[in-house]
């Protein structure tokens, strides 16, 4: 009678490593230290917001569950209707300007000259300088009293009677706000439309040439398109950074004057923390979500059409 073999139990050590080697596993093993890294300090947050949004909650109070009270609230008050208007305006006029500016700069770093290294390592000083170290430098700037601008438009050449108002004004104020948005972003929009610039084959750019384009053309005709996919992402990106900016408003206007600057992320902070209403501040930051999901659709559709293309 043949002896039964009883099957050796496997150990610890040989289990790991047989997944290490299998294709089918070795990927999810990998993905999962960064999957659990975002689902705790991003997805928890989120859903705990959105819980918030639904509730009274405020600061030393428990949590009452209210529906869409919260929501009712802010598109009967004025402050949310002017945050709305002020983030858009914001946002769209600060986009336009970065592509613009982003677009110009990689075509003129895209032609060789004496120092370009120098000049791209320098160009990139206004987006890795803290936010909160050149904010202050442009809050000196735009002093009512010590503005150096006014100092010299005023008292040194008399170009202009009076100093502009750049932080008491309403105009003004949301104006230097995209404009120092604006001073921090063109280099990112520069060096990543550079980089799709340079990955455009010369051979087709030169059989254009050939044929008789014109330089304008065969930019807009030929490299243009095939850089749109990178220029989509990047638009995509600066749109969800500078519809959620906090920091910029926060550190230069405070939201002001009269409300003229306040944005979405500013106006959350100031009912959570300044008055207590965290579950209406929630509410505030979950307002945007449905924008910028279809932005993020939206987008996606485009790259994967023009990459088909």
């Amino acid at each position: 009678m043949a002896s039964k073999t009883r099957a050796q139990p496997q150990s610890l050590g040989s289990v790991v490593a047989r997944l290490l080697h299998k294709d089918s596993s070795l990927g999810y093993i990998l993905l999962s230290p960064g999957f659990i890294f975002l689902t705790v300090m991003m997805a928890y947050p989120f859903v705990y917001a959105v819980y918030l949004s639904f509730t009274d909650k405020q600061i030393g109070a428990p949590a009452h569950f209210t529906g869409l009270e919260n929501y009712a609230k802010l598109l009967g008050t004025s402050l949310f209707a002017k945050t709305v208007l002020n983030s858009l305006v914001y946002t769209t006029f600060a986009l336009l300007l970065k592509f613009l500016g982003g677009l110009g700069l990689a075509v003129l770093l895209n032609r060789p000259f004496i120092g370009q290294r120098i000049v791209k390592a320098l160009l990139l000083l206004p987006w890795i300088m803290p936010t909160v170290f050149s904010t202050m430098i442009w809050s000196w700037i735009f002093h009512p009293t010590f503005s150096i601008v006014n100092e010299v438009l005023v008292n040194k050449t008399g170009l202009l009677t009076e100093p502009i108002p750049f932080l008491r004004d309403e105009s003004w104020a949301m104006a230097s706000l995209i404009f120092v948005n604006v001073w921090r972003g063109v280099p990112f929009f520069g060096i990543t439309f550079l980089a799709a610039i340079q990955s455009v084959s010369l051979e087709i750019i030169e059989a254009s040439k050939i044929d008789g384009a014109s330089a304008w053309v065969s930019f807009w005709r030929i490299t243009f398109p095939m850089i749109l996919p990178v220029v989509t992402v990047v638009m995509l990106i600066s749109t969800i950074g500078t519809l959620g900016d906090f920091d910029l408003p926060f550190l230069l206007t405070h939201g002001g004057p009269n409300d003229a600057t306040t944005l979405f992320a500013l106006t959350a902070y100031t009912l959570s923390l300044s008055s207590g209403m965290i579950g209406l501040g929630a509410a505030v930051t979950m307002t945007m979500f449905p924008l910028l999901v279809l932005l993020v659709i939206a987008s996606l559709i485009s790259v994967r059409r023009q990459q088909r293309n």
